[in-house]
């Protein structure tokens, strides 16, 4: 690749003159632009193809990706990661693993909806504000027959097993609950370390 670029670099300075010369005393300037032009290719193929070149290309690539897996990890939910809430709230008092755990599932459920703590019933709620589930749920508070084919067991088996997360790293007193999003006062689920203790689609 030495020797193309070395050769593409020559024809390029003689390619000019010979443009150069032909221009001003034929007036042509067809084949002295085809010689500068190709002379050009060869120069950029040369470089392009270089070790040197084809390394640097490579670390870039290595950190792009590097760097996308760093971002796709760190969008997921926390509680996909027990280990990441045992270790915010191992050494914390209680009311500050509260908080630790609030944190956590305001940050897991973003895109699903607003998460607050009720600290007198020791209850984490979950209040939808996505359009597409606050109207599918509020046809499912109207007729909780429509649960099966809405994929409401999906849901409520995510929030069951957060339920238990939150059970092992902070006690067994705090239940999560999915809100109606039509009256935020009354859940539609509710589970307690682990288990389903209210269902609207069982009612």
């Amino acid at each position: 690749m030495i020797f193309l670029i070395v050769f593409g670099g020559l024809m390029l300075i003689l390619g000019g003159f010979y443009l150069a010369n032909s221009w001003q005393q034929y007036r042509e300037w067809k084949g002295g632009t085809i010689i500068v032009v190709l002379s050009l290719a060869a120069v950029i193929y040369g470089v392009m193809n270089l070790p040197a070149f084809n390394r640097s290309k490579q670390h870039s690539s290595s950190e792009a990706q590097s760097s996308q897996v760093t971002n796709n990890s760190g969008s997921m939910s926390s509680f996909s990661n027990k280990a990441n809430i045992c270790s915010e709230t191992g050494s914390a008092s209680q009311e500050n693993k509260e908080m630790a755990i609030l944190r956590q599932l305001q940050k897991g459920y973003s895109k699903f909806g607003d998460v607050s703590f009720d600290s007198k019933t020791k209850t984490y709620k979950v209040t939808p504000t996505d359009d597409d589930t606050v109207n599918a749920l509020k046809q499912l508070a109207q007729d909780p027959s429509q649960a099966e084919q809405m994929g409401w067991s999906k849901l409520t088996s995510s929030f069951k097993k957060n339920s238990r997360d939150i059970d092992k790293a902070i006690g067994d007193d705090y239940s999560l609950s999915i809100m109606n999003p039509a009256d935020d006062s009354q859940a539609m689920y509710t589970a307690k370390n682990g288990k389903t203790t209210y269902d609207i689609a069982n009612q």
